[in-house]
């Protein structure tokens, strides 16, 4: 992790260089736009206050600030496109890992911000490789608004070749050696690979409520290291294979700004079928997903952030499915930087699952830079989950549980670049990452 250092060493070099450096909240930001509209100008038919003093004269005189304080926040961070504010995030991705080798990408995040909730279109892409085989390649598409603001589409085709990701094997209790993990043991490894094509097209039934269909195209493809324990237990899914799915999603969405929410509610209901006469999946399984994320504003500079998920799969669900949560904010299971953070990846899969995050997000700096918003945050963060096997959970010891504390740069309030070091029994990790955890 050598070159994390130098990387956040800029970071607050260019803060503290920047001409001007605020408090969060301290300053306007695009937070607070909803609809980009455009200024009008004098003597148009839109001017409906032409009158002199008086009421008609105090609202003139306040929609104009509003419009050209709108105007230059637009302006400053983005560039026009047919007549549309654009922002644009990129981030060189460089880092070493002992398990995945010396890696090597780009990120780069672009949105129409004629609306900010969250935006009218973004786009997202991401090559990433490593010398020793990994393949992280993401194109991401999300239409918030579409078709006259009735629908959000969202479309995903993804390529990974993940070389650093383990199996221990299936349960809430698994025999482990983190010494042989360090030095690299074949003893966990395995290699998975393929592509992913995913779409969702959920309608507004309300501002809050959207509810569609979910296509999921998913290959995968499995090399398992002689004398693994994937090759000894030789669990479903060992030799790789498809699992497509189709299903239903339904959510309630009170967040005030989702790509960095300070308040607000989120509840997630997702439920996807792999069946072989419906979708042409080899294995016949089901995942029902359940989501709560819940932001509270103590004050304009701290975020009280929580999330619950729980899920139950049901079938012949293969072991690398186990080792996914389903769900919008699809990732590894418990493990990982994102689920009971600071454990291996799929440290404890099985298909009954309940996992719980909390944070503190404090954001205390602000900075202009380039005619960008930039925020320094710092998270101390408490998970606690475990798994089940398939009937109605009936143990309730031997949780497993992680902590710690992190530090986030945030660009524009879109793009989050996220440094945690989580303490867990089985020892401390430092976990980097783009976005934040939930």
């Amino acid at each position: 992790m050598t070159s994390v250092i130098p990387l956040a060493q800029f970071f607050l070099l260019f803060l503290f260089l920047s001409g001007a450096c605020f408090a969060v909240g301290d300053t306007t930001d695009t937070k607070s736009i909803d609809f980009f509209e455009p200024k009008k100008e004098p003597g148009s038919d839109q001017d409906v206050f032409k009158t002199q003093g008086g009421m008609g004269s105090d609202f003139r005189k306040f929609g104009e600030e509003v419009a050209q304080r709108i105007d230059r926040i637009v302006k400053k961070k983005t560039f026009e496109i047919w007549g549309d504010p654009w922002t644009m995030q990129g981030i060189p991705i460089v880092f070493p890992s002992n398990a995945s080798g010396f890696n090597l990408g780009l990120r780069l995040q672009w949105q129409n911000i004629r609306r900010q909730d969250p935006h009218e279109v973004e786009v997202i892409a991401q090559v990433l490789a490593s010398d020793r085989g990994r393949q992280k390649h993401i194109v991401q598409v999300d239409f918030p608004w579409a078709f006259k603001n009735r629908f959000r589409v969202t479309t995903l085709f993804a390529y990974d070749r993940d070389v650093s990701i383990r199996y221990f094997g299936i349960g809430n209790k698994n025999p482990f050696s983190q010494a042989l993990l360090d030095a690299n043991d074949p003893l966990y490894s395995h290699v998975q690979e393929g592509p992913t094509l995913s779409l969702s097209w959920l309608y507004y039934l309300t501002r809050q409520i959207r509810v569609g269909p979910v296509l999921s195209l998913k290959w995968t493809n499995i090399s398992a290291a002689p004398g693994s324990v994937l090759e000894q237990q030789q669990p479903s899914g060992v030799a790789g294979g498809r699992s497509h799915s189709m299903g239903l999603a339904l959510i309630f969405d009170t967040l005030d700004f989702e790509p960095y929410p300070s308040r607000g509610n989120y509840h997630e209901l997702f439920f996807n079928a792999y069946q072989k006469h419906l979708t042409g999946s080899q294995y016949d399984f089901t995942r029902t997903t359940y989501t709560f994320r819940k932001f509270i504003s103590l004050n304009r500079r701290l975020i009280f952030a929580h999330r619950t998920l729980f899920e139950y799969l049901s079938g012949d669900v293969p072991f690398f499915e186990l080792g996914a949560v389903g769900g919008t904010a699809s990732a590894q299971a418990l493990g990982g930087d994102r689920f009971l953070r600071g454990y291996e990846a799929n440290r404890f899969i099985d298909k009954i699952r309940l996992i719980m995050g909390f944070e503190l997000r404090w954001d205390p700096i602000f900075a202009g830079f380039f005619g960008q918003d930039m925020t320094v945050g710092f998270v101390p963060f408490f998970d606690v989950g475990r798994v089940w096997p398939d009937k109605f959970p009936n143990e309730f010891d031997n949780w497993h549980a992680s902590g710690g504390w992190g530090l986030r740069f945030i660009w524009n309030s879109r793009l989050v670049l996220r440094f945690d070091t989580a303490f867990t029994l089985d020892g401390a990790r430092i976990l980097v990452n783009l976005g934040n955890s939930f």
